[in-house]
């Protein structure tokens, strides 16, 4: 049975016990890229994550995590810093206080930063700049918002200079108990409560809650492209304004993404945490001329009107959270942003589609 409990604290603690050995704790810091003061911070606080804290070294942490039975990980989206730890149930008073010390005792050594940190951020950059999805993801995000810090990139790349200062005063603003919501998987809530109220999360200082409370500044009706190497895309976005329309959209992804739709599309629902969010269909294909043709006849054929009733069912199985959808039948598409990525000169413009 699922549980929000209100700490003593201001953080909030979701919990859900369930047989199996295994758990999972969770914690979801608002510190993504869109908080980020300067670009890239947030991305190498992320790499700074399950380094070196006051009390024991990176190695020592990583060992002693895998002699347990456990793993730890870290990533950063545009919204969150996502701390991860998958143990055996019986493990979780040492994860708690493994999690703790991260975000409280980290300890920020200079030459981490050189010889860990920034390696390991450039391999992340790397990784993602060869994915053309990824960089068009990108460039959606460019071209749909040029507030609220969603358009900064979340992976840092160098062109701001970050130091290890300013790493460290974007830790001090991010980690406290108001900023943070602890997610648990296969944990006794009872347990949960107990261990984390005597560990150092529960100890964190005061702070802000950067979580948004309205819904980001869309731009409509934008263009932008991109000459790279590799395979070309066409992206379409589109800004959901009203969160009343997001399972409309989750049905429209879920009906693109199957054998329902005759051509072969990534369809994505972005939601943010103000549960508003973005609707991206990406086309690929090595040969632009082909991804020409695709996304010419798909924004044709949704321009007209498609009913998408038949992803509902689909819909269900994949996300049965989703309420009052049974209804949902026709959507036809309206104004949309529009990204070429790869040999632009072979791709459309937006007033060809």
């Amino acid at each position: 049975m699922l549980s929000r409990l209100q700490l003593v604290r201001n953080y909030t603690v979701s919990a859900v016990d369930k047989p199996g050995k295994l758990s999972t704790l969770v914690v979801k810091v608002h510190a993504g890229s869109r908080y980020s003061p300067k670009d890239g911070v947030s991305h190498l606080l992320n790499r700074f994550n399950f380094q070196t804290t006051n009390a024991k070294s990176s190695l020592r942490l990583v060992r002693e995590s895998e002699l347990l039975g456990g793993t730890v990980e870290s990533v950063v989206c545009r919204e969150f810093i996502t701390l991860k730890a998958t143990f055996l149930k019986e493990q979780l008073p040492y994860f708690v206080e493994t999690l703790g010390n991260v975000l409280y005792k980290t300890s920020f050594k200079p030459h981490e930063l050189v010889e860990s940190v920034l390696p390991a951020a450039n391999y992340d950059l790397a990784q993602a700049s060869r994915d053309p999805i990824w960089n068009a993801n990108d460039l959606l995000f460019q071209v749909t918002y040029h507030n609220d810090g969603l358009s900064r990139p979340i992976l840092y790349d160098g062109v701001e200079n970050v130091t290890l200062e300013d790493i460290k005063a974007f830790a001090n603003k991010v980690y406290t108990r108001d900023n943070f919501d602890i997610i648990g998987t296969g944990i006794n809530e009872a347990d949960l409560k107990r261990f984390i109220s005597d560990s150092l999360i529960n100890t964190l200082p005061a702070g802000q809650s950067l979580k948004p409370t309205v819904q980001p500044k869309a731009s409509l009706d934008g263009e932008t492209r991109l000459r790279a190497h590799g395979p070309s895309v066409a992206a379409i976005g589109i800004p959901i304004a009203d969160k009343s329309t997001i399972p409309t959209y989750q049905v429209l992804a879920t009906y693109l993404n199957s054998a329902l739709f005759p051509y072969s599309v990534r369809a994505q629902v972005g939601l943010f945490d103000n549960s508003y969010g973005l609707f991206k269909l990406f086309i690929q294909n090595d040969d632009a001329t082909v991804v020409t043709k695709e996304v010419k006849e798909i924004v044709s054929k949704l321009k007209g009107g498609v009913d998408i009733s038949s992803g509902v069912a689909l819909t269900k199985l994949e996300s049965p959270e989703l309420e009052n959808i049974d209804k949902i039948k026709n959507f036809k598409l309206d104004k949309f942003n529009f990204v070429a990525l790869g040999d632009v000169s072979n791709l459309p413009f937006k007033s060809d589609l």
